[in-house]
């Protein structure tokens, strides 16, 4: 069993559905030990999203729900921060500044364009081949830019196109993700396995196990588990078919932070 789940999102966050007491009553009633909040933190002036959060009052609801759950509940201090190239220097300048047990950094758009408004046209709105090379480009940035502790969903484009992408997967794409992994374990950035996808689009867990077994391969040994919950009833969703898959690769533990350092939790043999 997986008693962890560093990406939950509260009503910290402008799309949370669930407070951050009742995020933490949902993750003690599915067995979790460990969990980590990755409000969304927006640096694009024009999203309507862009200054959201308030620090303090995140700060506060944490306090108030870690004397509620002492000694049944770990709660980490997290982000999530959206990653373009175009906004330069302002990312790590704002986030060097903040009081974080881990930031998950994610790429959301490719092209100049948000991923999953594509998915809502048609193949004729874009060149397929243009938009995964951005898409990589940005995400490699992202891996070597050392503002992050974890890469968010590196394959957030296959689950937003995913018949598209899978016409795509070709020696030129296992290149382009290997080299963004060799990034992340040189860097010391985890490797994030969302299972979000299962639930709102009914996706499995392929991309992320042909993922997983390459990292595994090149020597990575920080995986981060997530179900990217945005409301309680979704917490630790898909954690059994993660679970399966991380043991068919090899992996028998999960990575948990505070204040920056990682460290491992091992899933539970529960059989």
């Amino acid at each position: 069993m997986i008693t962890t789940d560093y990406h939950l999102h509260s009503t910290h966050s402008a799309d949370g559905h669930g407070s951050i007491m009742e995020m933490a009553e949902a993750a003690v009633a599915c067995g979790l030990r460990d969990i980590g909040f990755a409000e969304h933190i927006d640096f694009d002036r024009a999203d309507p999203h862009y200054g959201f959060l308030d620090g303090a009052a995140y700060t506060e609801s944490l306090a108030e729900a870690r004397a509620a759950f002492a000694g049944r509940l770990v709660i980490r201090k997290g982000v999530e921060f959206d990653f373009r190239r175009a906004f330069g220097e302002e990312v790590g300048d704002v986030l060097a500044g903040m009081d974080f047990d881990f930031l998950i950094g994610s790429v959301h758009t490719a092209a100049g364009q948000a991923i999953y408004r594509l998915a809502e046209g048609t193949p004729d709105d874009f060149n397929l081949r243009d938009l995964l090379a951005d898409y990589f480009d940005e995400v490699e940035a992202l891996a070597a830019s050392g503002w992050c502790h974890v890469l968010g969903h590196v394959d957030y484009v296959f689950k937003q196109l995913p018949d598209l992408v899978a016409a795509c997967r070709d020696a030129w794409y296992w290149d382009r993700v290997d080299q963004i992994l060799a990034r992340c374990i040189v860097g010391g950035v985890a490797l994030e396995v969302n299972t979000h996808h299962i639930l709102d689009r009914g996706l499995g867990l392929a991309a992320d196990a042909d993922i997983v077994a390459r990292y595994v391969a090149l020597g990575g040994g920080r995986i981060v588990v997530g179900s990217d919950a945005h409301r309680p009833s979704d917490v630790a969703h898909g954690f059994a078919e993660a679970e399966a898959m991380l043991r068919a690769a090899g992996v028998t533990e999960v990575t948990g932070f505070e204040e920056g350092r990682p460290y491992g939790v091992r899933m539970i043999n529960d059989k």
